[in-house]
């Protein structure tokens, strides 16, 4: 990462994803069942995108102005779908992902309760299916670079992984 290149804010109405130097505020939204195991999306495999056929935890980029709890329940209701509910602030974590030369701050937060079966069967656009997996078993085959990284600050609360 160059020394030279300096964050500025920059209003856009849609994120070119493919930009250099990227600096990403986004929400993710951890929901676990009853044994530990995390909800995760199944990304679809004709989805073109780096995270296609992978498994990857639910998260929005924040829009511009939107507060961070704002995106974490628009996490519940436009991209799961499900009835907006109950949500807690967990932490926040920053990485430097070097292949796509992004700088990602995400805000986490986590669900009071777990999904129904019902809510689980309800996948949106783009996502195969909702499961709830076992993060000891995601790896760079089946999980994005995000996920493993959540799994390592859930590992090791309050360490920022960059």
């Amino acid at each position: 990462m160059s020394k030279n290149i300096r964050a500025y804010a920059v209003k856009q109405d849609v994120v070119d994803y493919n930009a250099e130097n990227l600096v990403m505020l986004q929400a993710q939204l951890i929901n676990k069942d009853y044994v530990g195991k995390v909800m995760v999306e199944k990304v679809s495999k004709d989805d073109g995108g780096y995270a296609a056929g992978k498994y990857y935890i639910p998260g929005v980029a924040l829009n511009f102005g939107e507060h961070p709890v704002e995106a974490g329940h628009r996490i519940l209701t436009e991209e799961l779908e499900v009835e907006d509910r109950e949500i807690k602030y967990v932490s926040t974590q920053s990485h430097w992902n070097d292949e796509k030369k992004h700088w990602y701050v995400l805000f986490i937060f986590e669900t009071v309760d777990p999904f129904t079966e019902e809510e689980m069967k309800n996948t949106c656009e783009g996502i195969d299916e909702l499961v709830y997996l076992d993060l000891e078993d995601a790896t760079i085959e089946n999980s994005t670079q995000g996920l493993m990284d959540i799994r390592e600050a859930m590992r090791n609360p309050g360490k920022t992984y960059i």
